[in-house]
């Protein structure tokens, strides 16, 4: 049993804490709140904020959300993480009104920290030792500095932490002149919400932006939030269902980003964020939306094609008094008066408190970290859970998996690799390859292929049930041989009608077999709930419970946006079977004559599960959905 210590009280840490309790280890958070939920319960969590990501992909994979698949507010999420702390009974291990001051590791291995205890008015010093180290504290911690471009503004500027209704009250009263700066989340759902209050409200942006829709529909987005409160949606129509889906997962990047591309083109999407994630992909025509950070969130946009607000794009800007200049990239510049600045600039990563002897240095960039947790030579008793932000899906999820790998490492259940610090290095360079067009964005992962990764290292990896596996199999043989009497053989139509009929037949059988079981896997949200089908701490029941709670016939919306993905995937899912099958045995056959490739060799025309973070194809892969 080892002795642990987690520093902060929001979701990456009370998960922490459930998985370190689990597996038998004493284990205490300490949150200076008086409070859990971290930025869920702070001023971080602005007015009106939906969360991005549904109630079903920010719940935790062993206590699934019982309300109705829909985007939760701040407020509903912390109320799901009070009824998650009840349930496993969190509380009495939270020390609230506790700061960790000082954390400092000995020659021995172990921490020695000091921490400050505030009752009242009444403060205490105190310390604690530990054996472990689990840093919990999140990448909204520090608000990111006043760029130095806005040196001479004189006028109000706050940051978006301090965004609140008394800000907003002054906008609308006053009609101010407003300019928000940044496009991310954050930014959208303010610039909408100020562009709604006041007609002088404008948006400084370096470049465009790449937008995704939090429905996959041009309609009004805050409109249909509402309506879900009190509606079942279909599960295939929220973002999620296109980004992290095993039908997307197993295609690869340029299939994928292809698809995203034709997917602007048409009239499927709002016209105006269409153009702008065009324009914002330019540069990477094949690759498009994977290779930057994806605002999940349309109101900026809607806001826009409604005229509610512009959108000053610029590399550079300038300030004097209450005047800012706009420098353009054709020369050419544009001057606006605002009254205030909204900073919607994010917050940066440090941690001051954490002190080493000398010869051991910690880097704050998480890309510098074995999977995001893991700081080089210190796997062994420092852990950081909560950077690690997906392109799509929730931070929770991914701090949760890390979790249950990080306790089955502390009962000598599981081992780091031996390389690991070397291996961070490797995946650091993919990641910012990858992620070129936001290389500095040092908490972005891929969703699947992260979970897929450390879930192979945990042995939790989700497999589908045997019969839908045989299934499986026989349909991808029957396009195979259909490919074969097509292009290889001089074969009759009757033989090749058979095949279709073949074909056909088991496409029947995934909608009949176990309650459309492959069709969910294929084309629904990938949620975490599947990773407790197997493997230590599975409970397979909660995966059928979740599964039951989407009806196939009722879950599933026959749109154009759906057919034109399925016309799309099905084709350039069977292609990268047969491309996955070539890539690997010319793998092999390199390896029996001695050359070793790149570990990322081939990540391009390998399926999405597999392009980063250490997560390997392997043979047994090509006979799985």
């Amino acid at each position: 049993m080892r002795r642990v210590v987690i520093v902060g009280a929001g979701p990456c840490g009370l998960v922490a804490l459930k998985e370190m309790l689990e597996h038998g280890h004493n284990v205490m958070i300490c949150e200076q709140e008086d409070r859990l939920g971290g930025v869920f319960a702070s001023a971080v969590a602005y007015p009106n904020l939906h969360l991005t990501i549904t109630n079903w992909a920010m719940a935790f994979s062993d206590f699934p959300d019982p309300l109705r698949l829909r985007y939760s507010t701040a407020e509903e999420y912390l109320q799901y993480l009070q009824a998650y702390t009840d349930h496993f009974n969190l509380e009495p291990h939270i020390q609230y009104r506790t700061k960790v001051t000082a954390a400092k590791l000995s020659s021995k291995g172990s921490w020695s920290l000091h921490v400050r205890r505030t009752l009242g008015e009444e403060v205490s010093e105190g310390n604690m030792e530990a054996d472990a180290l689990i840093v919990a504290t999140g990448a909204s911690q520090y608000p990111k500095a006043i760029p130095r471009e806005l040196a001479g503004y004189n006028g109000r500027i706050i940051h978006s932490s301090q965004y609140d209704e008394t800000f907003k009250r002054d906008v609308a009263d006053k009609s101010l002149r407003v300019l928000v700066i940044g496009g991310g989340e954050s930014g959208a759902d303010i610039a909408a919400e100020l562009g709604d209050l006041s007609p002088n409200v404008s948006v400084w942006l370096r470049r465009p932006l790449c937008v995704g829709p939090r429905y996959l529909n041009k309609r009004d987005e805050l409109e249909q939030i509402q309506m879900n409160k009190t509606t079942d949606f279909p599960a295939n129509g929220f973002l999620e269902a296109a980004t992290t889906s095993r039908m997307s997962a197993g295609q690869n990047v340029l299939a994928y980003g292809i698809f995203r591309r034709i997917l602007w083109q048409t009239p499927v999407l709002n016209n105006t964020l269409s153009r702008m994630c065009l324009d914002s992909t330019k540069s990477a025509f094949l690759r498009n939306d994977q290779a930057t950070y994806v605002t999940k969130n349309q109101r900026m946009c809607e806001a826009l094609h409604n005229g509610n607000i512009q959108i000053q794009l610029s590399r550079n800007i300038s300030s004097t008094g209450r005047y800012c200049t706009f420098h353009r990239q054709d020369g050419t510049t544009e001057t606006q008066q605002f009254d205030a600045i909204v900073l919607c600039t994010g917050y940066r990563v440090e941690f001051p408190w954490i002190q080493f002897s000398e010869g051991i240095c910690l880097s704050s960039n998480p890309r510098s970290w074995f999977l995001h947790c893991f700081p080089p030579n210190l796997g062994h008793c420092l852990f950081f859970v909560g950077y690690t932000r997906p392109h799509q899906g929730g931070i929770p999820v991914m701090a949760e998996m890390l979790s249950r790998y990080i306790a089955l490492l502390m009962t000598g259940a599981r081992r780091l690799p031996v390389d690991y610090t070397a291996q961070a290095h490797i995946d650091a360079k993919a990641e910012r390859e990858y992620y070129h067009l936001s290389p500095d964005l040092d908490t972005l992962v891929d969703y699947n292929a992260f979970l897929e990764s450390v879930a192979r290292r945990i042995g939790c990896e989700p497999r589908l049930p045997l019969l839908a596996t045989a299934l499986f199999n026989i349909h991808m043989a029957t396009v195979i041989l259909l490919v074969a009497q097509i292009l290889i053989f001089d074969t009759t139509w009757s033989s090749v009608l058979s095949s279709v009929l073949l074909w056909v037949l088991s496409v029947i059988g995934f909608f009949i077999l176990d309650n459309g079981v492959l069709l969910k896997w294929w084309f629904y949200p990938h949620w975490a709930v599947w990773y407790r089908q197997r493997g230590p701490g599975a409970n397979p029941k909660l995966l059928k419970q979740m599964l039951a709670r989407v009806n196939l016939w009722k879950s599933t919306a026959i749109t154009r946006g759906f057919v034109l993905l399925v016309l799309w995937s099905v084709p350039a899912y069977y292609v990268q079977r047969l491309t996955t099958i070539m890539l690997l045995v010319t793998k092999a056959m390199l390896a029996t004559f001695g050359i070793q490739v790149e570990r990322y060799w081939g990540a391009q025309l390998l399926p999405k599960l597999y392009s980063l973070h250490d997560c390997p194809a392997h043979f047994s892969d090509i006979f799985l959905p």
